[in-house]
């Protein structure tokens, strides 16, 4: 008798008894019994990493904090391919060392449809990405895809720059609602980008922020956590900063500026309300307080290596 004719309640015992990888090689012994699969496995929850290396670009599936799958994308030397697998196309697949190597015409729609068929299967928290080169024509469609299908966005980690700005703000428009976002930056220093209000991001880590404006820096007080590296900003913009942020500090938790610029405390927080000092020593600069709208104080400081400091109260 074929599994998927078995009533409900027997399905839901034998699925209790299979691994999530034997799970998904059922799912390809027919549409049907996909369907049938879908309905007993939607409330187990997996998480999804996009990786694209140099020479490899793959999938990793984790449940409970274990990988369970893996599938690399290939798009070449198709003849050393044995099976089919069946996600919305039909793929030509190989099997080898617990990863399943499978071939198509274009990396994006591999990325695409392998997500669609993970999601139709199971519950996906969220979506992370790891980025190792600066090919955004490759990158950038497949965040913006997962946006598009309102799966949640975890990390994303590029370190490098892109070779199009364009492209960067549109990884910004994509990943603005992540959990976690490192990128390196924009090439160039004229780049205009007017969406920063828009960014709901836990942690942020800009590396080369050479280009940000005080009102740039501003507009990111609905990300929580901010790190920005290489920053040109100078006592006067940093005192803008701290003035918008105690009319309104938003999310922010915590916001580090990494400063070409040796900045003089007592310029920075200049002609503020300022509610406590801890005056500074031979290793510390002084700390300043301040109460921000709704009560919120927040404090802000010279730490280590110049690095300045705009902190809310725990």
């Amino acid at each position: 008798m074929s599994f998927v004719l078995l009533p409900d309640l027997v399905l839901e015992e034998i699925f209790k008894s299979l691994s999530m990888k034997e799970i998904l090689f059922l799912t390809q012994t027919s549409l049907r019994a996909r369907h049938r699969i879908s309905r007993h496995t939607k409330s187990h929850s997996i998480k999804i990493i996009v990786v694209d290396e140099k020479f490899e670009r793959y999938v990793q599936i984790f449940h409970n904090h274990r990988e369970i799958f893996k599938i690399l994308i290939k798009t070449k030397d198709k003849k050393y391919f044995d099976s089919l697998w069946r996600f919305q196309t039909v793929v030509p697949v190989r099997y080898e060392w617990n990863t399943l190597v499978s071939y198509w015409k274009r990396e994006v729609q591999g990325f695409q449809e392998i997500l669609n068929y993970f999601n139709g299967l199971f519950l996906i928290e969220e979506v992370s990405f790891e980025f190792k080169q600066s090919n955004s024509h490759r990158i950038v469609p497949i965040v913006e895809y997962c946006f598009s299908k309102n799966l949640k966005i975890g990390s994303v980690d590029w370190p490098t720059f892109s070779e199009s700005d364009e492209m960067t703000k549109r990884l910004l428009m994509a990943s603005r609602g992540a959990r976690d976002l490192d990128i390196k930056g924009f090439n160039s220093p004229s780049t205009h980008f007017n969406h920063f209000h828009l960014l709901k991001i836990d942690r942020l880590h800009i590396r080369n922020a050479s280009w940000m404006t005080a009102e740039q820096a501003v507009a990111l007080r609905n990300c929580k956590k901010i790190s920005l590296g290489s920053v040109w900003l100078n006592e006067e913009d940093i005192n803008r900063i701290l003035r918008e942020y105690i009319k309104n500090p938003g999310e922010l938790q915590e916001l580090r500026m990494s400063c070409y610029n040796d900045i003089i405390v007592e310029d920075m927080v200049k002609g503020l309300k300022i509610v406590r000092v801890n005056d500074g020593n031979m290793v510390r600069d002084s700390k300043y307080w301040f109460i921000a709208g709704g009560g919120i104080r927040f404090s802000a400081m010279r730490g280590w290596m110049g690095t300045i400091v705009i902190k809310r109260d725990p």
